[in-house]
């Protein structure tokens, strides 16, 4: 914008478009004047009353000008001091090549000197080994295995490769010669203690083991370092089991050769069909040496500084080491033969629980299972579970004594029947063999196992139901709840052992993970927060069909019953005597085949039943026959008052004692009976008050008129219909 825009610009600004206010423009023009004067007299030099801004600024540009004349004389002469330092550093340059040059020919002395050394060492070994100084020869060995792992890790790969090797070397030669030395003296000592040496009580002679202590400090110390030793296995599967150390090798060494000699080739004792032989030796092998090797050799082991060693466990695991591998070189020729497999399996379980529980053997060190749990083994192995456990269950089930109740006393009255105890064994052996399996994944499958069979038990039960179904009680209807009641029992007690509790707790896990794969984490938490046990799917299908028979058994008996009380319900109960017509009250004539037939039905329940079940059918059987005397008897008779006294008498002193042996307040479980003898035999008077009362009142207040004549079941209207029955009320 130049000039002339900006002037027109504050004129309109000033101005406007009124033509009015051009009266403003005198002191528009005396304000501009006024701000022209004021700048020329800023301006000025020469004047006095406005500092001169221009001056100010002459002087700051003149400082600066000074400031850059000294700037540049600091540069001037700091450029020649770097030309000096320059001349010196070519000096220290020289210098600090000749240091370099030395340091490297320090190293370069060293190494030599490093490298001689170990030659020293070799030479010091050649001469002590050949002479027959063992100690010498330990004492140069291990400088230079010390000498080796100091070298590990230099990047001076040629040298630290050649005492590595040196090592290996003098490793091989020292074992070899004392290896040797150490078998005759083995021999001196009668070791191992089996074959000819069991027989054999002399105790060794202290020179003998003087020198097997030395013999064994010795081996301890020619064993290689941990950073230069590789173990060589067979198969992948032996690389579970670390390296033992080099007198436990060689104390395994003759129970090897007695091992391949009788379970390999040709040999009588070598059959596939007698696993439990090799591992039966094994067994005795660990028996009959561990406890000595751990007193004689793990007390100069730590003597040695090798306590971290236990001997013990390293001697176990080169035996059990033997096993497992004859368990593995088996195994691909077994699996075709379905019983020689199942023989196989049980016998390595056996072998690893009596290794674990009996023998102590550490829980971390492999055994047998690291075999059967294979991939394509463990796929064969839970196959052939289900296979025999399915064979298994149809042999209980076919069993001539399958449903009798077991010998012995019954504490708790369950009437555990033979077959309910057997499928429970089952399922506890299989927990059994899977029990010491290491990976929480495996042992799931093995409980999804269990899961399948007890809901295929279940099933079959049903069936068994279904073939033979006639009257319940008498049918092997009681037997079966029995046995549905029994094992429910037996699983709820399993599902809070730790056992069980854990494998919940994968399950948990397990499932959580899957659905966390599929709909993310806002799942995960409702999952794994869930309570209760592995088993409450199952139960809660036990349950059901517990349930069903329960009421199907209940229901029969009450028809039953039923069909022995036609005469009781159309007897003359309008023309009774009245109580004060007969010397004493008995029971109806019409209902003694009724009340007979139920005393008999109930005392075959209890006797067939057990008591839970027991308690759950008498219960369903009263509160039938409490509706149904309620509809069938009161509702559809008419009742004098000596059908009244009739009535409450049958009940009271017939029906009531017939549960009272099984309960003490059995007119708890007849609340309409008990309620309709009250309302039957009270009073004329207060019966026509409580009718009128009824028919009047709301019904809040008829409840509390109800529950001071003891009613307390019956509704307003089903009070009023059975006081209907009344003959004395009826009439009026």
């Amino acid at each position: 914008m130049d000039i002339k825009e900006i002037v027109i610009k504050k004129f309109n600004s000033r101005l406007g478009s009124d033509l009015k206010s051009l009266e403003n423009l005198r002191s528009f023009h005396e304000e501009l004047e006024t701000e022209k004067n004021v700048v020329e007299e800023s301006l000025s030099l020469a004047s006095t009353k406005v500092p001169s801004k221009v001056k100010k600024a002459i002087e700051e540009v003149e400082e600066i000008s000074s400031s850059i004349d000294r700037s540049r004389e600091s540069c001037e002469s700091l450029q020649k001091e770097i030309l000096e330092s320059l001349n010196q550093d070519d000096k220290m340059t020289e210098l600090q090549a000749i240091v370099n040059k030395i340091s490297e020919l320090e190293k370069v002395l060293f190494y030599l000197n490093a490298l001689k050394s170990a030659k020293d060492i070799s030479t010091q070994l050649e001469t002590s080994l050949f002479s027959g100084d063992d100690e010498s020869t330990i004492t140069s060995y291990v400088s230079l295995t010390r000498m080796s792992i100091e070298w590990e890790s230099s990047s001076c790969r040629q040298i630290s490769n050649y005492i590595r090797d040196s090592v290996h070397y003098w490793h091989n030669n020292i074992k070899d010669k004392l290896s040797k030395e150490y078998s005759d003296i083995l021999k001196a000592i009668k070791w191992p203690f089996c074959g000819s040496n069991i027989s054999i009580s002399i105790t060794p002679s202290p020179e003998s083991m003087t020198r097997f202590k030395t013999l064994t400090e010795y081996l301890f110390h020619v064993q290689l370092p941990e950073e230069n030793t590789k173990p060589s296995v067979t198969s992948a599967l032996l690389t579970d089991f670390a390296p033992v150390s080099l007198p436990i090798i060689c104390l395994v060494r003759p129970l090897r050769q007695r091992f391949i000699y009788h379970f390999t080739g040709t040999k009588q004792t070598n059959r596939r069909d007698k696993p439990e032989w090799f591992f039966t030796q094994v067994l005795t092998w660990i028996k009959d040496h561990s406890d000595w090797v751990a007193k004689n050799v793990q007390p100069i082991a730590r003597s040695t500084g090798y306590d971290h060693i236990n001997v013990k466990a390293e001697f176990m695991r080169a035996l059990v080491q033997l096993a497992v591998e004859k368990l593995h070189s088996e195994l691909p020729v077994v699996q075709y033969d379905d019983s020689l497999f199942a023989h196989t399996v049980d016998e390595a379980l056996g072998f690893e629980r009596e290794l674990r529980e009996t023998l102590n053997y550490p829980q971390t060190e492999p055994a047998t299972l690291s075999v059967l749990t294979q991939a394509h083994i463990f796929v064969k192995w839970i196959n052939m579970e289900k296979k025999y456990a399915t064979e298994k269950m149809d042999a209980i089930l076919s069993s001539n004594t399958a449903w009798e109740k077991l010998p012995g006393p019954d504490v708790d009255n369950l009437k555990v029947t033979e077959c309910a105890e057997a499928f429970l064994n089952l399922l506890t052996t299989i927990s059994d063999r899977y029990n010491h399996l290491p990976q929480p994944g495996h042992r799931l499958q093995f409980l999804e196992l269990q899961l399948e069979l007890i809901d295929d038990w279940r099933v079959r039960l049903l069936q068994l139901l279904h073939e033979h179904y006639d009257d319940p009680l008498t049918s092997l209807m009681p037997q079966i709840l029995n046995t549905l009641n029994y094992v429910q029992t037996v699983l709820s007690e399993w599902g809070v052992t730790v056992h069980f509790l854990k494998l919940h707790f994968y399950k948990k896990q397990s499932d959580a993970a899957t659905i966390a794969a599929e709909f993310g984490d806002d799942e995960l938490d409702d999952i794994t927060e869930e309570n209760g046990t592995v088993f409450d799917e199952a139960i809660a299908l036990l349950q059901r069909l517990e349930k069903k028979l329960v009421t199907e058994i209940s229901d029969s008996v009450a028809l039953d019953v039923k069909a022995k009380s036609r005469s009781y319900r159309t007897d003359k109960w309008f023309a009774m005597q009245s109580e004060k017509e007969v010397v004493s009250l008995s029971v109806t004539p019409s209902g003694c085949p009724m009340f007979q037939e139920l005393a008999l039905r109930l005392h075959a329940l209890h006797k067939a039943l057990a008591l839970p079940l027991f308690n759950q059918s008498w219960r369903n059987l009263a509160a039938q026959l409490d509706l149904y005397f309620f509809e069938e008897v009161v509702l559809v008779n008419k009742f004098n008052s000596g059908g009244a006294s009739q009535l409450q008498y049958d009940i009271v002193r017939n029906l009531f004692p017939l549960f009272g042996i099984y309960t003490s307040k059995p007119e708890s479980y007849f609340p309409r009976m008990r309620e309709v003898c009250t309302l039957l035999n009270m009073l004329l008077g207060s019966a026509m008050l409580l009718m009128e009362t009824l028919e009047n009142e709301n019904e809040n207040d008829t409840k509390e008129v109800l529950a001071d004549v003891g009613v307390f079941k019956l509704s307003p209207k089903k009070v009023v219909a059975v006081l209907r029955t009344r003959m004395d009320i009826n009439t009026r």
